[in-house]
């Protein structure tokens, strides 16, 4: 089996385990659900940041360098994360939660390119779907926290036996070209996705009010990876363009059932969905993205922060709507991925 498919699993199962719970947690020191999403704000201005010099970083001196460091830096901060007292702990710990995850997206898809990408998103997927469905499991914070650490530090013993043909790539400071080749994939992306990162900032908040305990928020964010792995498997030959305009379309039906769900038992249904949604989108992008640019972990590297911008400025300014009501929050959301949409699809006529 492909290592490089385990380290995946590895990565995606260790950031997740280690964020399910924290707008909970959260909620412990603070009623401030604005303040809860400052949480995510910073957390994904470090992962823009970091993803976008670490890219950089990979195509230079080489991707399983950056990788590896990536993975052993991670498992010091998430262990780390059994010293949150406060919310000021908390903002502390996931910004550099942010910092040290995003050394390692760009890379890791860059050592993927050659292999099945359907099998390496797939993976990436599963790890998510244990992500997910661990917490609820162990409940316990401490245990949480301290098997998220183990995934980065299985993941750093796994890279070190990679082998990767060294080919350096120059690679400009501020990649400005390679943004605007690349636009047509960036910026309903990262609509789509600021959308998105709204709703996921308060998002177990939400489910908790339609009746869900921890193990059922547990169970409702596990469906939605483990869709994602059986539909990355079977998706993979349809054209990229496709991939990208039905994965956002179908983020707004989500997004608008959300809005519309009597109960977490309804959630279930939307799950799945989101599962194919997020498919689509994500294995359309990073297949056009290695495709076409000879900087790949630059190039991969950017849409990862391209999700760390919109986890910005979606939980900023859906912080800011939540107050008017979860609800109204939900419903924006469908109408700006809908809105996304039209972009894409007008910029694909257009280039």
């Amino acid at each position: 089996m492909n290592p490089v498919n385990i380290l995946n699993l590895c990565y995606s199962s260790a950031w997740i385990t280690a964020s399910i719970f924290i707008p909970l947690i959260a909620r412990g020191y603070t009623d401030n659900l604005f303040l809860i999403s400052l949480i995510l704000v910073l957390y994904n201005g470090m992962l823009f940041f970091s993803s976008l010099f670490f890219g950089r970083l990979g195509d230079i001196y080489g991707r399983k360098k950056i990788v590896t460091l990536g993975f052993l830096f991670s498992a010091i901060v998430l262990f780390s994360h059994n010293l949150i007292r406060n919310i000021q702990t908390i903002l502390i710990l996931r910004s550099f939660a942010g910092l040290s995850i995003g050394m390692i997206p760009g890379s890791i898809v860059a050592l993927a390119w050659g292999n099945s990408l359907g099998l390496f998103s797939g993976f990436g997927s599963l790890g998510y779907t244990i992500g997910n469905f661990l917490p609820g499991i162990l409940k316990n914070n401490f245990l949480i926290f301290t098997t998220a650490a183990l995934f980065c530090l299985a993941g750093f013993l796994i890279s070190l036996s990679i082998k990767e043909e060294r080919r350096k790539v120059s690679v400009p400071l501020f990649p400005y070209d390679l943004i605007r080749k690349n636009l047509g994939v960036y910026l309903p992306f990262f609509i789509r996705h600021s959308a998105a990162q709204a709703i996921w900032a308060l998002f177990p908040v939400y489910l908790s009010e339609l009746g869900a305990n921890k193990f059922q928020i547990s169970l409702l964010y596990a469906i939605n990876p483990f869709a994602q792995f059986i539909f990355m498997l079977i998706m993979e030959r349809i054209d990229c363009e496709r991939l990208i305009l039905v994965g956002i379309a179908c983020s707004a039906i989500t997004f608008f059932g959300y809005a519309l769900a009597p109960n977490w038992q309804m959630m279930i249904f939307l799950q799945v969905l989101l599962g194919f949604s997020w498919a689509t989108l994500y294995l359309g992008s990073i297949k056009y993205l290695l495709k076409n640019n000879i900087e790949q972990a630059t190039a991969t590297g950017f849409l990862n922060s391209v999700i760390g911008l919109s986890g910005i400025t979606g939980p900023l300014i859906g912080g800011v709507i939540a107050l008017l009501g979860m609800r109204v929050l939900l419903f924006t959301s469908a109408f700006v991925s809908t809105t996304a949409f039209f972009i894409k699809r007008r910029m694909v006529q257009t280039y």
